[in-house]
């Protein structure tokens, strides 16, 4: 593989592109250590591989063997567990469940449904269920 490196003091954005022929656990790797230090996850979006800032994120949900990533308009496959992912996110985001964490930065308003659950809707409509066992650290965490 041929890397080209340019080192220019004057340049306002650092950014980088990769042209693959398909997608390894190596180059993986790489681009997740790329977007821990900038605060973001390489998402896919259909053929492509998007930087998503965690501040963008919506909340993120566990779907077969991959996490949905939701943003304000668009729905991305990022491939991790979500274990793995929890502990490299910003203090911002609450666990809702086992397979769901949301950003309680986009909370529209929450909704206490007839059987004792709290549903979390965001500002862009999307709903998240609280677990029994995390309702008590959703209190907590919003001051309520």
């Amino acid at each position: 593989m041929k890397i080209n490196c340019h080192v220019d003091p004057n340049i306002s954005e650092e950014h980088g592109e990769l042209w693959i022929k398909k997608m390894t656990p190596a180059i993986n790797e790489l681009l997740q250590k790329l977007a821990q230090s900038e605060n973001s996850l390489w998402c896919h979006y259909q053929s492509q591989i998007y930087p998503i800032n965690f501040e963008d994120i919506y909340s993120l949900e566990v779907a077969n063997r991959d996490i949905k990533i939701y943003t304000e308009k668009q729905q991305l496959i990022y491939n991790d567990r979500l274990s793995n992912l929890k502990t490299n996110l910003p203090n911002y985001f609450i666990e809702a469940s086992r397979s769901a964490i949301f950003n309680y930065q986009h909370i529209d308003h929450l909704e206490l449904l007839n059987n004792g659950l709290i549903d979390v809707v965001l500002t862009n409509k999307h709903r998240v269920q609280i677990s029994r066992r995390n309702i008590k650290n959703l209190k907590e965490r919003l001051g309520i």
